[in-house]
Parts: structure tokens; sequence; C-alpha cells
């Protein structure tokens, strides 16, 4: 029987603690319970005698409760919560450990797991996002959304590498040390490492979703900034519009022969020696594959095709559409993650032509690629990762940034060494050195990276469309933008028509844009050839003629060197004064 007592203490914990009614049930205790001699009190509690003052307790000691289980009926570690009552009698300290019981563990939950100071604060920062979290099963619960393990990895990382260093060196040791200035200066430490606006942005919502927790159980009383301050405010897709497009006057002939895009093969035709070349390790392989083929087919697409990051990632075998009539291949790419999920609409996609030199290069990334990692189904993603997809489940295709950020230094690595490639690497070793030391190359290539607003790979896709210049509908389809109510064409209007007839009609303008800013026409590559063959003429003769002079090798090779100096020289005075004569009328 409960007596009236019991219930209104119940009643005032319920209204004080919003206990659950079963939460209460669980809680009420019997007479039987409450008699010592039967022991049934000692599953919830121990008894403890403490000594005490005799002048103030005549019995010398009093009784201390020490609880065994929390709210839940998981066991509390020892000496976690106790209780120190004031009377030496067994029955009337029982009596208290159970009354004072529910507020008691209430206070317990609520202390349990408040946030320490000093090394303490930063181990629950780094361990937020660790496997078998507490705390993201917290963020379960209410509904948060999960996060997958290279998420996690990613905040770990960021937790490790930048929030813990900043804060350490502002000296804050407690999470409500956190105020609106130092959180405020936490982005400007960011943006001063060179981090992205938007990069920033991805990194601060794991912040957030600590302080989140924090505030949600009543372990923070407000986050650090108000409403719309939280993240660094970006003026529409900021990133996309601070891409600065590649030097297109630079582009020309940047890319090695068609028949040498294999670098093995380049290296053996740069040292004139197509039998002697070393045999590299499985692994030597794996490093050129991922550090150097990867990197430049992606280069190739996201120049000749204008194709978003994701995109690319998507792309499987079964999208390359064959058109034998005229030897060639047109790319089908979904313009939206949800539309490559359905692909039920075929205004929903577009087919990009491909310049024979996109085609010759996937084809010899494929063999590669085959080669070492087995055979690539249809449905295999030719370039991506397969994840599942946070929002559908659905599997999906994923490309690490890392990877794009090779593909940039990667480009701008072939603009530099244009004219003198064997400068860029002659050698396997070289390759080898320049792929695997990527810390260095970024060093080298950062002047031309950060030139304007900063080079990125969307600036493959800002570059095509630069280069495309056609200010009609048919750009507007290539990019997979939406085409406006006013457009003369269709998404379903182009994709309906025959493929050797959409080659006939669309890819020519593409396959000229590309041959006028990127390739070389054969009438070009002639000229190019002629060139040389006059300036290895000149050479020799020069050597020749001096030879006859009795001039040792040294001495020759040294007159030549002031020869081509005092010529490149004139050159750049030429050119210098065409560029003074339009500087003022």
């Amino acid at each position: 029987m409960i007596g009236t007592s019991i219930l209104r203490d119940f009643s005032k914990l319920l209204l004080k603690y919003g206990v659950s009614l079963e939460d209460i049930m669980n809680m009420v205790y019997s007479q039987e319970e409450l008699d010592p001699s039967t022991g049934k009190y000692k599953k919830y509690f121990d008894l403890i005698t403490v000594k005490r003052n005799p002048d103030k307790y005549s019995d010398g000691y009093t009784y201390k409760i020490r609880y065994k289980l929390d709210l839940s009926g998981k066991k509390i570690p020892q000496g976690k919560v106790t209780y120190t009552t004031k009377t030496a009698s067994v029955n009337e300290a029982i009596t208290l450990g159970f009354n004072n019981r529910i507020d008691i563990l209430k206070n317990y939950e609520l202390s349990k797991d408040k946030p320490k100071g000093g090394n303490k604060f930063y181990k629950m920062l780094y361990d937020y996002y660790a496997n078998d979290s507490k705390y993201l099963e917290d963020d379960s619960v209410n509904n948060k959304r999960d996060i997958v393990h290279k998420s996690r990895v990613e905040a770990q990382t960021f937790i490790k590498e930048d929030l813990i260093p900043y804060l350490k060196g502002k000296k804050i040791n407690h999470i409500s040390e956190i105020t609106t200035s130092v959180y405020s200066g936490f982005k400007i430490y960011l943006q001063a490492k060179g981090i992205k606006d938007k990069t920033i942005n991805n990194r601060l919502n794991y912040l957030l979703r600590i302080f989140d927790y924090h505030i949600r159980n009543g372990l923070l009383e407000k986050a650090p900034f108000t409403k719309g301050t939280s993240l660094i405010k970006l003026s529409g897709k900021q990133e996309k519009e601070d891409a600065e497009i590649l030097p297109i006057e630079k582009l020309k002939g940047i890319l090695p022969n068609i028949e040498l895009i294999d670098p093995v093969i380049l290296i053996r035709f740069m040292n004139f020696n197509l039998k002697g070349f070393p045999k590299l390790t499985k692994k030597e392989q794996e490093i050129i594959f991922s550090g150097y083929i990867l990197p430049f087919t992606l280069c190739v697409l996201g120049l000749n095709t204008g194709m978003r990051n994701s995109e690319i990632a998507r792309i499987k075998r079964e999208d390359f559409i064959g058109v034998p009539e005229k030897e060639t291949f047109l790319l089908r790419v979904w313009n939206k993650k949800t539309e490559y999920f359905n692909k039920t609409n075929e205004s929903k996609y577009r087919k990009i032509p491909l310049h024979p030199y996109t085609i010759e290069t996937v084809e010899i990334y494929i063999r590669k690629r085959e080669e070492l990692f087995g055979i690539l189904k249809d449905t295999d993603f030719l370039f991506g990762n397969s994840i599942i997809d946070k929002d559908t489940k659905e599997i999906d295709g994923f490309i690490h940034s890392r990877v794009f950020d090779k593909t940039v230094y990667f480009i701008l690595s072939l603009i530099k060494y244009k004219t003198h490639f064997f400068d860029f690497f002659s050698t396997d070793k070289e390759l080898l050195e320049k792929i695997r030391n990527y810390k260095l190359l970024q060093e080298e290539l950062k002047e031309i990276k950060n030139a304007g607003k900063g080079i990125s790979y969307y600036s493959f896709r800002k570059t095509f469309r630069t280069m495309l210049g056609l200010n009609n509908d048919l750009a507007e389809y290539y990019m997979g933008h939406k085409l406006g109510d006013n457009a003369k064409t269709t998404y379903i209007q182009v994709n309906r028509l025959d493929n050797k007839l959409f080659f006939e009609e669309y890819a020519q303008p593409v396959i000229e844009m590309l041959n006028k800013y990127v390739f070389f026409s054969e009438v070009e590559m002639n000229k190019l050839i002629e060139k040389d063959n006059n300036k290895l003429k000149e050479d020799v003769d020069f050597f020749t003629t001096k030879m006859k002079q009795d001039l040792s090798l040294t001495d020759i090779c040294i007159d030549y060197n002031i020869k081509e100096y005092n010529e490149l020289k004139e050159i750049e005075k030429i050119n210098l004064e065409k560029k003074k004569h339009f500087d003022k009328i």
C-alpha cells in the first residue's frame, strides 16, 4: 500500500523533473524494502557507518547511503553517488535512502556528463566523434543526422589540428569559455590558414553539433552566436564564384601527344629509350596510377566536358554511348543527384560530345585500372568509390577532395612546364618523387594557384564554359543548367535526337572549340615539327661552324648559351615594343 505522503513526494518530483509514470512506478518501495531485516533495500543502495564527533552525535556515528543503480537500472561506479544522513537509526536511514533517491539520482544524471575543464574538456571534444560515442548516441535519440565514418574521421582531424590548438592558444579550458569573440576569432583563424569559406562552414558544423548537445542537455546556457551568425555568410554559391578560370591563353599544347598519355611511354620517349626502361613494381605502378593517370584523366574530363565534381564521381562505363557511324562516343550525364537515382525522365540528363583525345585518355585509364585492379563492369564507377548516400540510402559515387586537389596541381604543372616538360619529370624516379610529395608541388605552384581568387577544380568547369563562348541554349545544355521558359530548345528535344544526328548537329562546336584552345590541329602540329626541325638544323650548323674554328666543346656550349640568351632577349624586346604601342593612342 502506497502512503499519501509517498504519492505527494512522487508528484512533486514528477512536476519538478518530468519523470514518467513508468519511472515513478519503478521507484515505489514496499514495507518489506523498508524493513532492514529483509535486506531488500540492498538492491538499490548500501548502508555505511561514518564516524562522527561524539559531542554532536551521541552514538559517535551516522549512516551514509551509497547508491548502486542509476534511474535506468545501470550500475553506478562505487562511491560516485552517496548521501550522508544525520541518523544512527538503521530504519530511519533506509527510509531517507528511499525518500531522497530520485532527487539524488536525478542530480547525478544531470551532473555526470557535465563537461570538465582542462584536459578532460579537450578529451570530450576529440571523443565526440569517436566510434561508439555516447554523444552521437544522444544525437541519434534526438533525431540528429547520423555521421558516417568518413565524416567522423574528418571531424576528429579538424578538432585535433584546428580547434584544440586554437583553444589552447587562447587558454580556453571549458566549453562555457567559448564566447562570441572567441568563436568569431576561430573563423578568422581558419580563414588566415587559407581554408575556403565553404570548407570552414562544413567544419564548423561539427563544432555546432557539440554546442547543440550541451545546450540540449542543460550543460551550456547558450551558444556563442546569434541566429544567422554561426557560419560564415556566403554570397550565393561563393565557392563557384571565387574559382578563377584557368589561363586560357596558356592551355594550347599543355597535354602530351595523344600517343603519349601513358607516363611510362612518355618517359621512354623523352629518354629515347623504348626497351631499357626498368620494370616498375606493382606498388609503384599503383602510385603512378593514383598520382598521375587518375588526376590526368580527371584533368582532361574536367577541361573537355565541364562536368561537376559529383557528376564525374558517378560516371559508369555504361554512360559512354557509342556512335559507330562517327567512330566516337557521347557521355550521358545526369544533371542532379535525385535525377541520377531516379533515371526515369530523359529531360533530366545531357549528352556531352567527347573529343578524340578525351576518349583515348579514358580508354587508357580503363586499361591501366583493369591491369592493376581487375575487370570493370558496365555498372561500376570508373572514378568514384562506392558509398551509401545519406539521404536516399542508395549506392553513390564519391571522389575525395584531395584527388581533385591533385588534379589542380597537375594541370598547373602542365602549364608551367609546357615548353620544357622534362623539367617536370623525365625519369621514373623523378615522376614517383613528384607524385609522392605533393606538399612540395603545392609550394612550388602556390603562386599560380592563388593568383586572383584562386584556382580550384571548379575552375575547369568555368574555363570550359568560357571557351565554349556560345551565348545560347546549347551552351546552357552542355553545362547542365536549367533552360529558361523562352528557350528555343529543351533537353527532351536534344536528347531524343538520333545519336548520329546529335553529333552532326551539336557536337562540332565543342570539338572545334577544344581544337582552338587546347589541342593542335594536324596543320599546326606539322608547323611545329617543321619549326623544331629548322631549329635543330640551325643548332647543328652552329656547332659545326664552331668546331671548324677549333674551339673546345666547353667554349662552343658557352657561345651557344650566349646566342640563345640574346635571341630570347630580342624576342622579349620586340613583344614589349608591340605592347607599348597600344598603351595609349
